[in-house]
């Protein structure tokens, strides 16, 4: 018999849905969870604006860097999975946005992206919110 997942694995198969989604539309992972002491990013990648209407690129021209918080919710969850972060989430991100581009000295636009998974035993969900917030630096 088969036990249930636990919170740490069902964020690693959340991660790896993400991964893959963004992968699909043409983004190049440059790193997953990304440390800087306590702060964490999911998922760093580089590519074209995504929309949000159909989640494909909108220009292939420009690119940009993507910082992308990824929520995973159950499917009975009462709350949206992008609509869990929180203010207090978006500073910690943007810290570590801005310690990243340092660190690596990128001269792309960051832009913060949103990628929820809703599972159920039957289905995944996936929403996405591109540039979900900007910083005021």
């Amino acid at each position: 018999m088969e036990g249930k997942a636990t919170t740490v694995e069902k964020g690693k198969s959340a991660e790896e849905t993400a991964v893959s989604w963004l992968k699909e539309r043409g983004l190049n992972i440059l790193e997953r969870n990304w440390r800087h002491h306590h702060l964490e990013v999911d998922i760093i990648a580089e590519g074209p604006m995504l929309s949000a209407e159909t989640s494909f690129p909108v220009n292939n021209a420009q690119r940009f860097l993507h910082i992308v918080e990824v929520r995973s919710r159950a499917d009975n969850s009462p709350v949206e999975p992008d609509l869990t972060v929180d203010d207090k989430k978006q500073k910690r991100l943007i810290n570590a946005a801005d310690a990243y581009i340092r660190s690596h000295r990128i001269h792309l636009e960051a832009i913060f992206d949103i990628i929820g998974i809703q599972t159920s035993e039957s289905e995944t969900t996936i929403s996405f919110r591109p540039d979900a917030f900007r910083p005021d630096w």
